[in-house]
């Protein structure tokens, strides 16, 4: 097969392209400091500005991988921050767009990533890829950004994915919980009815490996079959972690933190499901919260 490109080397590009090569697909790395990536056989790195680099490693490219975009928990969300997430993203799509105007292959397709933030707070609506989008930053966020994508990208020759927030002991959210569960301040925040969609690492990473050899078009959920409540999270972080979780955060703490962070990263409540990648014949390793937690605890 030939090389497939993943621009964003964090988490999960990583993670990808560690799968790929192991299959023993060619994969080019696009990153901002590419210095820090040690040699791997079947592996290129190249320099985000190198433009010529990335045109002529799409033109040999049977897919690329669009992970690129500001962290959304890189600090309190001030006016300035929330610019510089939306514009990272929207910059994102831009700069591709830009270097595949002058690349001639009809075989490549695009896997673009978006969040399951589009879909705003949607209290216990179970929520497909056909689902409307909703309000608030994220939701804001993720529209413009797939709607960047839309304008960009041929039609029928990209794939959008959804993707919630992915549990692993390398970063993000699980760390986080890990942590306070452990330091025992452990609890539900506010009422604990909000639904939190979530996917293993492994999952998220076998999803984008899934799709590149075998790609289909449209809008995929990348979240797991089983999301859980707040309270049903708690409850689990606390049997997996031995440590009680007797706590709860009041719903008017969090609604008080600067710029909507903890009523859109804390409390609105997304119940998404995989309904697209379950029929394209996708099988997830964790498809339940606990099994999840099991493996990373």
């Amino acid at each position: 097969m030939a090389a497939v490109m993943i621009r964003g080397a964090g988490l999960i590009g990583s993670l990808v392209a560690e799968k790929l090569t192991n299959r023993g697909h060619k994969v080019i790395i696009v990153s901002r400091s590419p210095a820090r990536f040690p040699e791997r056989p079947g592996q290129v790195v190249i320099a985000r500005d190198d433009v010529d680099a990335q045109r002529n490693a799409l033109e040999s490219c049977q897919a690329v991988i669009n992970l690129e975009g500001k962290n959304i928990a890189a600090g309190v969300w001030t006016r300035k921050l929330k610019r510089e997430i939306l514009q990272s993203r929207l910059d994102s799509v831009a700069h591709l767009s830009s270097i595949l105007r002058r690349v001639d292959n009809p075989a490549l397709r695009i896997l673009q990533a978006s969040a399951t933030g589009y879909y705003g707070d949607r209290g216990e609506e179970i929520l497909t890829e056909d689902a409307d989008p909703g309000t608030g930053f994220l939701a804001d966020t993720c529209v413009e950004w797939e709607t960047a994508a839309l304008k960009s990208y041929k039609k029928n020759h990209f794939a959008i994915f959804r993707i919630a927030p992915v549990l692993s002991n390398k970063g993000g959210v699980f760390l986080v919980w890990r942590r306070i569960f452990r330091s025992f301040l452990g609890g539900r925040l506010g009422k604990g009815t909000q639904y939190v969609s979530w996917i293993h690492e492994h999952d998220m990473a076998e999803m984008l490996v899934h799709y590149a050899l075998d790609f289909k078009s449209g809008i995929i959920n990348a979240t797991a079959p089983g999301p859980v409540t707040n309270a049903q999270l708690t409850d689990i972080l606390a049997s997996s972690m031995h440590r009680p979780a007797i706590f709860t955060v009041p719903q008017f703490v969090l609604n008080a933190l600067p710029g909507d962070f903890g009523k859109d990263m804390l409390l609105h409540s997304v119940r998404a499901v995989p309904k697209r990648a379950l029929a394209d014949g996708f099988e997830f390793r964790f498809a339940a919260f606990e099994s999840a937690v099991s493996d990373l605890a």
